[in-house]
Formats: C-alpha cells, structure tokens, sequence
C-alpha cells in the first residue's frame, strides 16, 4: 500500500500526464509514468520480497503492584537472507499502563537483533494483555508500506495495593491447629513422601535433583505435612453497598484490605481462601501459589450485581472446609444478612469484621450521615452479639490501623475513631 508520499508521488504523476497532454510536452509523459512505476516498484518490494522477522516480547515483572515500574522487553530479530527494510513496530498496551508504544527499527542485516524496551507505571489495579503487535515494512524510499500484525498476547497482572500490616493475626489455638504443628508422612530414612516447588526458607539439603534436572525449578523433597492455621475471607463486591469512583472509592478500599491481610496471613503460614457474594470459597490452599491466586482473582474482581450474600454465607458454613479463622470486609448489611453472619459463629473458632462506613468516602447530608451511624452501630452491636469481634473503618482510617484495632477488639462495643460521633 502507497504511503502518504507514494499517494503525493503519484498525485504528481497524474499531474504531470495532464499537463503534458495540455501543453503537448512528451517529457512530461515519461515523468508521470516514472512516477507510477517507482511508486509500483516499491509496493511490489515490500509485498513480494521474502523478509523473514522473528519478534519475542518479555514483560518483567508479570505480577506488580500499583506504583511499580513494568519493563517490556521486545526483540526484533533478521531471520531472512536479505536485509530488511526499515520498519515501524507498534505494541498494544492498555491505556491503564499508557497507551502504545512506537519505535523506528533501521533496516536488518541477516541474523541481527535489535532490542527494543519501555518503561511504564503500574497505577491501578487489573489484569491487562499486552499485544498484538503491529509492524509496517517500510521500501527505502518511503513509498510504499506494509503493516502485518503479531497476534500474541502477553499477561500482566498488577495486584491491588497493599499495606503492611501489624503482627497481630487470628489466635491459631482457637482454629485447631498452631503455625508450626508438623505430622510425618514417611518413616526416617531415604524415603519421602512428595516432591513440590521450593519455598523461600526451606531446607537446601532437602533438594531433590533428579526433579531439578527434568523440570529446571527448584524442587524439595516433602517428608512431612505442617497443617497451617485456616482463614476464610469475605468481600461484598456488590454495588449499592459501595460508594464513590475511581482509587479513592469504598469498593477500592475493601479490595486492599483483603489483598493486605491476605498477604499478611500468608506469610504468617496460613492456608487461605476467599469468597464474594458471586463466587467462591473454594479449598484453603497454603504457600506461595495460594497467596498469589488470591491477589490474581482481588485484581481482577470489580463491583458486583445487586443481590444477597445468604448464598455465600451459606457456602462458607459449609464442611469441609468452614473452621480456623475468617473476616469478612463489608458495608453494614440488613438484618437478615447479619443474623446469617451471626450463626457462621458455630462454624468458626474466632469471627471477625471489618464494618466499612462507606458514605465516609463521599459527601453526604447529616441526615444520610445520621442514618449510616444507626446502620453501623446496629450492624456492630448485632455482630458483637453473635460472638464476632468487629471494627469500624471509614475513608480515614489505614487499613493498618483497622486491622490492628479487628484484632484487639474484645466481644463489646468498640467505634473507629474517624467515625462522627
């Protein structure tokens, strides 16, 4: 196809056939045909001509956190016999990590590499493709183009903010089973029972190198099995429950807080899982791989339909796998919602929630301001009740700060400090 100076070349050519044939001069005639032909010449060269391009793309990190500088690395590379042309590559990105990127690559001799790479900031929260890629074969001339697309895509998630939380966790003797209760699975000798990915901290002498070889991953030799404290989490992604848009909104806060304490417990060696009032809980999965598909899913969760949580509430008391800890992060809910909430008590060896103000997070009458307050506190009040331990948190508060108050909190009354009294 011609470019914007193939179309003016020929224009050009054009020109000059009709003011030849207006003033009867024959050059002009052999002008305009030069014209055409070079223009066709060089959409023919970039057509035809057997270019041969390789392109990989590398994305480090894949898994990032708001405010974290994502590289994307593409290589070009000169697979053919003969040098390429000049080429313009263009590779998708979400508007979320900045739009496009553009490079001008100069022609390739054979078997050369070009490495092309740009930085972008992670700002919100997602899980986001990166691709296709596009690239336009320019003639030496600039006359003619052509554009083929590279249909791969790559995967970048960015997690959701998190916070360092304090040291404080659920008591692990009130789920049953201490962070470090430990059962043998194999007699003491050379046999083992399983082999699994490496974990920062595990024992280098417990390497099982025949694994390392076939795979390339680090692989442990597993001769016991530690059974690691549970906690369930619980979001209400629903949309009426929630107020304000963008990063500074209730929903957003939420997301954090369970991203947060999911980071938190795992580290401290709990086996989590999550649920919403769409989906889940699933089994309580411990380690690395568990933290890290939790943060996948809080990245890509959004606000929910209007409904009810009795369907997920209902699940979460549900054997096996109710029991240990859980918290639930969620605006006050109607009664029948909270007497629900209440009888998951029996189920759990210790019940906590984060009450969210979420008309903190906007402007609101002191009349709307007056009736949030009566649906916290009778929220709280019918919580605490039941057994639960409960805090308060609204648009001012850290989610440091609510966590560590959700631990402390004894069965009565306790109110956020950023709640209007």
């Amino acid at each position: 196809m011609p470019t914007r100076r193939g179309r003016a070349t020929l224009a050009a050519a054009l020109a000059c056939f009709f003011l030849g044939r207006a003033l009867g001069v024959p050059e002009l005639y052999a002008v305009a045909l030069a014209g055409v032909f070079v223009v066709a010449l060089a959409s023919l060269s970039v057509r035809w001509a057997r270019y041969r391009l390789a392109f990989s793309r590398r994305i480090r990190p894949g898994r990032a956190f708001p405010d974290d500088t994502v590289r994307v690395e593409l290589s070009v590379r000169n697979v053919g016999r003969i040098s390429s042309p000049p080429l313009l590559v263009e590779d998708t990105l979400p508007d979320a990590l900045g739009g496009p990127s553009r490079w001008v690559v100069d022609s390739l001799a054979p078997e050369t590499v070009r490495a092309l790479t740009v930085d972008r900031l992670a700002l919100t929260r997602g899980k986001y493709k990166v691709g296709p890629l596009r690239v336009r074969l320019v003639d030496p001339f600039g006359l003619a183009e052509l554009t083929t697309q590279n249909k791969r895509e790559d995967l970048l998630v960015v997690y959701p903010r998190i916070e360092m939380l304090g040291r404080g966790a659920p008591p692990s003797q009130r789920m049953g089973s201490g962070p470090a209760k430990v059962m043998r699975l194999s007699p003491e000798g050379d046999e083992f029972y399983a082999i699994r990915e490496y974990e920062d901290g595990d024992d280098l002498r417990k390497i099982h190198w025949n694994s390392v070889a076939r795979t390339g991953q680090l692989m442990i030799r597993q001769e016991e099995a530690r059974l690691h404290p549970r906690a369930t989490l619980l979001l209400d992604t629903r949309t009426e429950a929630h107020r304000g848009s963008g990063p500074h909104s209730s929903f957003e806060w939420a997301v954090s807080a369970c991203a947060s304490m999911t980071w938190h417990l795992g580290r401290a060696g709990h086996a989590l899982r999550l649920a919403t009032d769409v989906g889940g809980p699933g089994a309580p999965r411990a380690g690395k791989p568990a933290v890290e598909g939790i943060l996948e899913l809080l990245a890509a969760v959004g606000p929910g339909r209007r409904g009810t949580l009795l369907p997920a509430i209902k699940r979460l008391g549900t054997k096996p796998g109710a029991g240990g800890a859980i918290i639930a992060v969620l605006p006050p809910p109607p009664p029948e919602e909270l007497a629900a909430l209440g009888r998951l008590r029996s189920a759990y060896g210790w019940c906590g929630a984060i009450l969210m103000d979420s008309d903190s997070f906007v402007g609101v009458s002191p009349r709307v301001r007056a009736l949030a307050d009566q649906r916290a506190a009778a929220a709280e009040t019918a919580l605490v009740r039941a057994g639960w331990r409960v805090r308060v948190a609204g648009s001012n508060d850290r989610i440091g700060d609510a966590w560590t108050g959700l631990i402390a909190a004894p069965g009565s009354r306790r109110r956020s400090a950023s709640s209007p009294s």
